[in-house]
């Protein structure tokens, strides 16, 4: 294998995915108050009718629509009242021409009934309800099935759970989901100079950062089994490598993948059981030396050191392809503004160029932000990300681009 021989990035999920054929998203069930963020992996269809009876929707009479004709303030429309509906209780009561029946809001509309005048437009004296406006049939009335039709599909395949798809799937009644099982996820980051949050800083290294913005990112998917700090020795980073394909999915090793000295992360991969690179380098910018391989059925990367290329690589490579994996409906991000300057792009890469957006003029003005590839402050100042495919030079100022968000 030529050692950062590129791949061209729309080629990367096909390679994958022809490497490890049995890769795929699981089904599990998963209770609807622990659905928040989850993904569905089966459509999920109503078996009966929302509302299930004739309901009111105002609190007023329910009456014979056409009897109330030509009602006014000054000629009203006359009714007997005869009783109430009780809200939550099914009812047995029929109306007949000339009656009028009592029934609240989200009451079960008697019998008969084709309509509901509002309590504001009435009078009554004694048994007698006085009608001063006249009402069209079924207004005021939300009919059975008219929210929902038994069968109808309510949330597809790849839909996210919401807080407003909880509401609507505890109407019907379903409180468990079939969902895609989140992939298990180690995260390892590598280097001498990476010290972790329990560590003493001493001059010249360098924080652990990669483990917690990747945490975050995966959280909507993905579940961390583990997160470490590896120094730079083959035989430890093969260790606690191979130790998490047991236990993991996904293995994302940050660091270790360009052309060092001491970028142990292809020769690792190689080593381990069942273990083949079949991706080192893609014709991204920046993220270029990402590293991608297998050890028998569970897929590793190797990331880029750096936290922005990293955080790239994750959201275009990693998150993209578990995002096709679970059919994700909403897996693209994006709003439209216009570039505030000439920006150039490296020919033959495809370059992912951070942004800020600013509003002038009503105007959604995108501004990018530049800055090397080591400044974690790049991510902090960015509201996300424009592309620039590798067969341009380069975008003109005040040209129209699809910004996509983290």
């Amino acid at each position: 294998m030529n050692f950062l021989k590129v791949t061209d990035i729309d080629e990367i999920e096909e390679l994958i995915l022809k490497k490890m054929p049995s890769l795929k998203g699981e089904k599990e069930i998963c209770k609807l108050e622990d659905s928040l963020g989850r993904i569905l992996c089966e459509n999920v269809t109503a078996s009966l009718n929302v509302p299930e009876f004739n309901r009111s929707i105002v609190d007023g009479y329910a009456i014979k629509s056409k009897e109330s004709l030509g009602a006014s303030q000054g000629i009203p429309a006359f009714f007997t009242i005869k009783g109430e509906v009780l809200i939550g209780e099914d009812t047995s009561k029929k109306l007949e021409s000339g009656e009028a029946i009592y029934v609240p809001t989200g009451a079960m509309i008697p019998i008969g009934a084709d309509s509901m005048i509002m309590v504001e437009y009435c009078e009554i004296l004694e048994d007698t309800l006085l009608v001063h406006k006249p009402v069209s049939n079924f207004e005021n009335i939300m009919l059975m099935g008219e929210d929902v039709k038994a069968d109808d599909i309510i949330l597809k395949k790849g839909s996210t759970i919401t807080p407003e798809n909880v509401g609507v799937l505890a109407s019907l009644g379903i409180y468990e989901l079939p969902v895609f099982k989140k992939f298990r996820f180690s995260i390892i980051s590598t280097g001498n100079e990476i010290i972790g949050e329990d560590e003493e800083y001493k001059m010249g290294k360098i924080r652990d950062i990669n483990s917690y913005t990747l945490s975050l990112a995966i959280q909507k998917f993905g579940v961390v089994i583990e997160k470490k700090i590896v120094k730079d020795n083959f035989e430890a980073i093969l260790e606690e490598v191979k130790k998490s394909t047991e236990n993991s999915d996904i293995v994302l090793i940050s660091g270790g993948s360009s052309a060092g000295n001491y970028d142990y992360t292809s020769k690792v991969i190689s080593t381990l059981d069942g273990g083949e690179v079949f991706i080192h380098g893609i014709s991204i910018k920046p993220g270029k030396p990402t590293i991608i391989g297998k050890s028998n059925n569970k897929l590793i990367f190797g990331l880029p050191g750096h936290p922005i290329s990293s955080m790239v690589v994750f959201n275009i490579v990693v998150k993209k392809l578990i995002e096709n994996l679970y059919f994700c409906e909403d897996k693209d991000d994006y709003y439209y503004g216009i570039l505030s300057h000439n920006l150039h792009s490296t020919p033959g890469r495809t370059t992912y160029q951070m942004i800020a957006k600013t509003i002038e003029n009503n105007e959604i003005i995108i501004n990018p932000i530049f800055g090397k590839s080591g400044m974690t402050t790049l991510m902090t100042k960015s509201n996300g990300y424009i592309i620039l495919e590798s067969n341009i030079e380069g975008l003109d100022k005040g040209s129209r681009v699809r910004v996509y968000r983290f």
